[in-house]
């Protein structure tokens, strides 16, 4: 082999392997903090980020991380969808997050996280732009003891965590 057909191999393979390495799933994940660990029914953390592909699927969560302290097997949420500047759409949903004997998720001593699906499979956003999401607790408590955070994770559907 000669030097240029070297070099021509040696670009192109250092070329392959910084593609590669480069190549990132996209996710997004972001939580907001409440203060003193009281949800306030009048505090509703939004959520925003950007959509570039329409031909994606993604399944979107809702996180939250709570202590021992929080009275309820549940938690009701009035999740509000908006894609760019279109109306906004609300849509309950219900976090189960202990059964009869334990909580549910994964915890360490008293604090638990829950990553519950906000829609049954994935879903494919109809539009590019930003989508933002607002997190609403309506449960009949107010406020809400026992809530450190709450926030929305959104990941294509091909990926798994390894």
């Amino acid at each position: 082999m000669n030097n240029n057909a070297i070099k021509t191999l040696l670009i192109l393979f250092v070329t392959t392997i910084l593609g590669v390495a480069c190549t990132q799933v996209q996710v997004y994940e972001r939580t907001a903090n409440i203060s003193g660990t009281e949800w306030q029914n009048t505090q509703v953390p939004s959520f925003s980020f950007d959509v570039s592909d329409t031909t994606k699927e993604y399944n979107v969560y809702v996180v939250l991380r709570h202590t021992n302290l929080y009275p309820f097997r549940n938690l009701w949420l009035d999740v509000g969808i908006q894609n760019n500047n279109d109306t906004l759409r609300y849509q309950k949903f219900e976090l189960q997050v202990a059964n009869a004997s334990q909580w549910l998720g994964t915890g360490m001593k008293d604090v638990y996280e829950h990553r519950a699906p906000l829609f049954p499979s994935a879903i494919r956003f109809r539009q590019t732009g930003k989508v933002t999401f607002h997190l609403k607790q309506i449960m009949r408590r107010n406020p809400l003891p026992g809530i450190l955070q709450v926030g929305i994770r959104v990941q294509p559907a091909s990926f798994t965590e390894g």
